[in-house]
């Protein structure tokens, strides 16, 4: 596969400090990586790199975009729209392709029927000649991912994507990811571990440093020099992984991978 996206050994933060150390990662055509981290831990920061918005203070990072118009589509944690503004769903969808080259109100038949499609693949199809205001904050950011999707970019990075969507579309959300996912590699950033280790190919653990794991399974041994307790609560029949609070000696004290269906607690 095609390399994308090629951090080494990159160090980066703001004025009150540094937030990233050593961290080198790559990102090639349809990679499917999971960032997981602590609040604060840099996972934002990385991010910010890879889309150019933060410079590092050393190490290098490469981007391989020889190609057309976008080279990455963004969903930002938090995106924001004047839901006064009278501009319908479809419109919101097609703003995707600005950057690409495509003036507002200029788009073609096709760009129009793509912008149909995404919104019928998130189910919001009826929804496309609506305006902002009119949307629950679920099926606004439905819209936003679709924007994101466009333009059809080689890399696709998501902040939090879960975020005011319902339980039912979530699911639904990530396996439309998966088969996305076979035209352009995704780079998602969850808190959901439980959720998205199901679905990604492979884990990125940021807190400081960085650390990969090649696979969507996080053994006990990887996770021995990572200093970030997770907890994971899912229901249903997930996989997944529950790791108990450690030391500050980085120790990791109890690390279960177990399954079960439908516990209430």
């Amino acid at each position: 596969m095609s390399e994308l996206i090629k951090l080494e050994n990159v160090t980066a933060g703001y004025n009150n400090g540094i937030v990233l150390r050593n961290v080198s990662l790559t990102v090639s055509d349809r990679d499917f990586i999971g960032v997981i981290g602590p609040n604060g831990g840099g996972k934002t920061t990385l991010i910010k790199l890879v889309l150019g918005l933060v410079k590092p203070i050393s190490g290098t990072i490469q981007r391989f975009d020889n190609q057309e118009g976008n080279f990455i589509g963004y969903l930002p944690q938090q995106s924001h729209i004047d839901r006064k503004f009278p501009i319908t769903v479809r419109d919101i969808v097609l703003s995707g392709l600005m950057s690409a080259g495509s003036p507002m109100n200029r788009y073609s038949s096709h760009d129009k029927k793509q912008a149909l499609e995404l919104l019928g693949q998130m189910g919001i199809h009826h929804l496309a000649n609506r305006t902002a205001g009119e949307l629950s904050g679920g099926q606004l950011q439905r819209v936003f991912i679709c924007r994101a999707l466009i333009s059809t970019p080689k890399l696709l990075i998501l902040d939090e994507p879960n975020t005011f969507v319902d339980n039912r579309f979530e699911h639904e959300m990530y396996e439309l990811l998966q088969e996305f996912n076979k035209q352009m590699a995704i780079l998602i950033i969850s808190h959901d571990v439980g959720t998205i280790s199901y679905f990604v190919k492979t884990i990125a653990c940021v807190n400081t440093y960085l650390h990969y794991h090649p696979s969507n399974i996080i053994t006990e041994e990887q996770l021995a020099g990572y200093n970030c307790p997770l907890q994971i609560i899912t229901h249903g029949d997930v996989p997944h992984t529950v790791l108990q609070k450690h030391d500050q000696s980085h120790d990791l004290e109890h690390v279960h991978t177990h399954q079960h269906s439908h516990t209430h607690e």
